[in-house]
């Protein structure tokens, strides 16, 4: 059986060519490499087609720049093997990924999913990242029964989601039958919605537990983990989509998660002002305030209780509620200085 692999590159030419040979180099070699320049303006798709020279299994698209969401439709649409990943351009591969993956397919046929583990690339540092969840076959109700409850939040606002698009397999079938698609329209947290539509029409997935095959390529002044003005627009209309997805779901009820998931979405946006040195303070508190103060957010906290949630987080809860900013700075400035006495 044939993976098409599907990266999506814009101006990575730094990180391209290990990308690229992390892949042409797998282990299991029947692959379509489908290489997708989303109007990168340095050398990266240059590099593309030089690869693409040499190696027949590749395929290159240039487009406008439109995003990553659009880049990997269309390496969707362009994908004619029977399983389709996702691989970012400034990250890299083992050589047994891809067969180790199928080895899951050939021992459990028509399974719709396979997910291994990662491995988190800062500094130089390598930190392995591994998910709550048991290892192996999960069966339809499995997945209803066990994946469900945190498909979109963990209950303690932790790390999520349980499932990322990157270090999964597909099976194509399963993102055509139901027409699943990553929304060009969020801007940011991309992966969640469409891992969340994907979960919820899964018959079946594998999660090969503690198998650390991709590395993740994290560096401080990454886009995604800066703060940006605009991410609390983007983040609630992830959220109206999510609640679109799910609302109605027979199988489960997700009402809680939204609600969770929102305030999550708040927590991090808020940490992310906190932590930025560039904004003064009063500047902080105008952000925060008015994020607080969000319609959307306030009435995510009607008739949620939080009895079983460890101090700290009910502190920061009551703050966020109640919108209180100023109590938010210093209750994380006294935070921030125990955590330094500490070390």
């Amino acid at each position: 059986m044939k993976i098409s692999v599907v990266v999506p590159v814009f101006n990575v030419e730094l990180y391209l060519r290990q990308c690229l040979d992390s892949i042409i180099n797998q282990s299991y070699s029947n692959l379509e490499i489908i290489l997708v320049d989303d109007g990168s303006e340095d050398q990266s798709l240059k590099i593309c087609e030089d690869f693409a020279s040499k190696d027949s299994r590749i395929k290159v698209i240039h487009q406008k720049n439109a995003g990553v969401s659009v880049a990997r439709n269309k390496g969707i649409e362009a994908a004619t093997g029977e399983y389709i990943t996702f691989l970012d351009s400034d990250d890299w591969i083992e050589k047994e990924m891809y067969k180790e993956m199928m080895r899951i397919t050939i021992q459990h046929q028509d399974v719709d999913i396979v997910m291994c583990d990662v491995l988190n690339v800062k500094n130089n540092n390598t930190e392995k990242i591994t998910v709550d969840i048991r290892n192996g076959f999960y069966s339809r109700q499995d997945i209803i029964k066990e994946l469900y409850p945190t498909l979109i939040v963990a209950e303690n606002l932790g790390r999520l989601p349980i499932v990322s698009t990157c270090i999964c397999l597909f099976k194509k079938s399963l993102l055509e039958n139901n027409k699943i698609q990553f929304d060009a329209s969020i801007r940011y947290s991309e992966d969640y919605l469409f891992m969340a539509k994907v979960m919820l029409h899964a018959r079946s997935f594998y999660y090969l537990k503690e198998v650390f095959l991709y590395y993740y390529r994290q560096y401080n002044l990454s886009r995604s983990k800066k703060y940006q003005p605009e991410w609390w627009i983007h983040l609630l209309s992830l959220n109206s989509k999510l609640e679109e997805a799910v609302i109605g779901n027979k199988d489960y009820d997700f009402s809680r998660q939204i609600k969770l998931q929102l305030i999550h979405s708040a927590l991090y946006v808020s940490g992310a002002v906190f932590q930025d040195k560039n904004i003064n303070t009063k500047a902080k508190l105008k952000i925060i305030k008015k994020l607080f103060k969000d319609k959307k957010l306030k009435l995510s906290f009607y008739k949620l209780d939080f009895n079983k949630y460890p101090l700290g987080l009910k502190i920061i809860l009551y703050i966020v509620k109640h919108n209180m900013a100023w109590c938010y700075v210093v209750y994380r400035i006294i935070i921030s200085k125990i955590q330094k006495l500490k070390k």
